[in-house]
């Protein structure tokens, strides 16, 4: 586990994912944002793996062993009651011989798992089991690009495993990487790859999970779901109804009414934060010592030279744009490099907007001052 020159941690946490790698000399992060995964649940699955791949690419992380640390707050976990016997001899491991004592009530654990597909499996530690579930589809989409680009997943496994002595509030860090990388024995017998209690192997890792239980199914829909969406529906009729009907004997017939309503309608205030654009001469940044990367799917692309010129009118000076060697994104997306300060990136944004405007906002752990736009199909 782990063998190959420069291993990959991998850290997975509601907000995103960060990666570690000797070869990378900080620890870059991937953001979330709500078009690609809101609640745990991946909304874009292409454009979400597109920019994962792009991202992989910016931080030139090396194909090798990889193994996945899961954040406390992404995993569902229940402790199970454990038949007094002596206490084992390793302080953890995997329990496979109560798994049966504990069946019914791990199944009724994962019925209620509001996922489809779930990595999940029953750990020992201590003197108690417990039993672990994450959402497959999330896992799954971030580390099948990774098997995609030659790297070999070797562990998924919850952070909660290392121990009280192991802190990841801040998410990964120097410290708790040099843990796990020492620990191999733990990030083993952790591992949700192996002993699963329900799963399903992807295409892509079909190799690297033919191991599972054949017996793997997908997670049956809670009954009870089923029962209170059929009581919502029903209530949402019953209030059509009484809504249609209030609305006809209450329907203004003058005209000015119709346009008091709709004046009501407009006046309602947006929730989504604005944009400023700050003027370019009060920004703090150097314009002149910051390089944009256009890619583009085509040469054709007129949306390449508005925005070309666009950036050149501003004062920017090192502007080049060349076609992408790889398959492009269905969204168009914008990666800052970290020192990029704040009011600059607002009024790029905002200029960029003009041309782009639905855009993804991404960042790179690049310390030098770069800007790539990725030019969409749509």
């Amino acid at each position: 586990m782990l063998s190959k020159s420069h291993p990959i941690i991998l850290f997975i946490d509601r907000f995103g994912f960060s990666i570690y790698q000797d070869t990378v000399t900080n620890i870059p992060k991937f953001n979330f944002t709500p078009d690609l995964v809101s609640n745990l649940d991946v909304i874009s699955k292409e454009q979400f793996k597109s920019l994962i791949l792009k991202f992989i690419q910016i931080n030139k992380i090396t194909p090798s062993s990889l193994a996945v640390i899961l954040s406390d707050n992404i995993i569902y976990v229940r402790d199970l009651a454990v038949p007094q016997k002596p206490a084992p001899a390793q302080d953890l491991k995997v329990d496979s011989n109560n798994d049966k004592e504990h069946e019914d009530e791990v199944q009724n654990f994962l019925e209620n798992i509001p996922f489809e597909e779930v990595f999940a499996k029953v750990i020992k530690i201590r003197n108690m089991n417990r039993i672990v579930a994450v959402n497959k589809d999330l896992v799954m989409t971030i580390i099948d690009v990774f098997a995609g680009n030659k790297s070999v997943i070797e562990a998924i496994t919850p952070s909660f495993v290392f121990g009280q002595n192991v802190s990841f509030t801040t998410g990964l860090t120097s410290s708790n990487v040099k843990v796990i990388l020492e620990d191999i024995e733990t990030l083993k017998l952790g591992n949700l790859m192996t002993d699963q209690e329900k799963a399903i192997p992807s295409q892509n890792l079909e190799d690297q999970l033919k191991n599972l239980p054949a017996n793997e199914t997908k997670k049956p829909r809670n009954l009870r779901q089923y029962i209170l969406t059929g009581v919502f529906v029903v209530l949402l009729i019953a209030l059509g109804v009484v809504y249609l009907t209030l609305g006809r004997s209450q329907t203004p017939s003058s005209n000015s009414g119709t346009e008091n309503i709709s004046a009501e309608v407009v006046s309602v205030p947006t929730v989504t934060p604005a944009l400023t654009q700050v003027p370019i001469a009060t920004l703090s940044a150097d314009l002149k010592s910051i390089k944009i990367k256009i890619t583009q799917s085509s040469q054709t692309d007129e949306r390449v030279t508005n925005l070309k010129n666009e950036l050149l009118d501003m004062g920017f000076e090192d502007v080049v744009n060349e076609v992408s060697k790889v398959t492009t994104a269905e969204k168009s997306s914008v990666i800052f490099s970290q020192d990029i300060p704040a009011d600059l990136r607002n009024t790029i944004i905002v200029e960029i907007k003009k041309i782009l405007p639905d855009i993804s906002i991404l960042e790179s752990q690049d310390s030098i001052s770069t800007i790539n736009i990725s030019i969409g199909k749509s």
